[in-house]
């Protein structure tokens, strides 16, 4: 669960996804593409709004953001969009089951690239003024992502960064990612669904190793452990930013770690050069590792990440 100043505009620079914790744990079914278009939609919904407005969405910045190729790119927005108007969220509720479609309308603008999409007005509770059981997400951590039961369980473990542990029995974790009678097998669902996810995790803030648990001879749940930041391993592209970040900022390794794991490379590299042309300028009044990690813990809200 997050805290947000409701009334503070975000950093178009580093989106945050905020939705209801219902939201996260609904039962839906979806590609990793429609999966990341939702996502960037609910990143452009401020703190303030009371109501849902006309979201705009340009095929660039969902490129860009995205990392991905522009080959029909448009046509295939077009495409994930039409068919996220006949999704539905699957909500349990102490009384029953609620069901509601995700997107009332989505329009689209030939010639410019642009897509303009609208909410259900029945989502305004888990997203709209939420100040209690939500969780706040970095949205560029999850658009790297390629598989949606990778995002999906990003998501569900972002619930529980702060305590490190998300225990699920596997029934619930395949009624919640639409998968009952999918995989009969458990070491299929294993295979396609954990270890798959694990891996796309790995070089993310959601990290995880995990414990099967056993009723009889049945696997009956998963317990997921968050791998603290100390103990992620680095690619070679991350731990040569990490030795710039303390050669040329003087941060140590923990506070480098941080940054790495939490920050995106085109980010971390833009913020570098800004912090050392204030330097250069002489408008830095603390010591340059002062000065840089809290530009960091600032801009890119780091404060409640491990």
């Amino acid at each position: 669960m997050g805290q947000l100043k409701l009334h503070t505009k975000r950093d178009p620079d580093n989106p945050l996804t905020v939705q209801s914790n219902e939201l996260i744990n609904a039962r839906y079914d979806m590609t990793a593409l429609q999966k990341k278009i939702l996502l960037m939609l609910i990143s452009k919904i401020q703190p303030e709004d009371i109501d849902f407005k006309p979201y705009r969405i340009r095929a660039k910045d969902f490129l860009e953001a995205a990392d991905l190729k522009s080959t029909q790119i448009y046509g295939k927005l077009k495409s994930a969009t039409e068919g996220l108007l006949s999704k539905v969220f699957h909500i349990k509720k102490q009384t029953g089951l609620l069901q509601i479609t995700i997107l009332s309308s989505a329009e689209y603008f030939e010639g410019r690239g642009l897509m303009e999409l609208c909410f259900d007005p029945k989502l305004k509770p888990y997203l709209l003024q939420l100040k209690q059981q939500f969780t706040i997400m970095p949205l560029k951590q999850v658009l790297s992502l390629r598989s949606v039961y990778a995002i999906r369980i990003y998501e569900m473990l972002s619930q529980f960064k702060h305590t490190g542990i998300f225990i699920t029995k596997v029934d619930d974790l395949k009624y919640k990612l639409n998968l009952e009678g999918k995989y009969k097998s458990y070491n299929l669902f294993k295979r396609n669904v954990i270890l798959q996810a694990q891996k796309e995790l790995v070089h993310t803030d959601m990290a995880f190793t995990f414990e099967e648990i056993k009723a009889g001879r049945k696997i009956d749940k998963i317990k997921f452990r968050l791998v603290p930041n100390e103990d992620k391993p680095l690619n070679k592209d991350e731990q040569e930013i990490l030795d710039k970040l303390k050669t040329e900022l003087k941060l140590t390794e923990g506070q480098g770690r941080k940054i790495v794991l939490n920050v995106p490379t085109r980010e971390i590299h833009r913020t570098i050069f800004a912090i050392k042309e204030t330097a250069r300028s002489g408008n830095i009044q603390t010591n340059i590792a002062a000065y840089a990690y809290g530009v960091f813990m600032a801009k890119y809200d780091l404060f409640s990440r491990g």
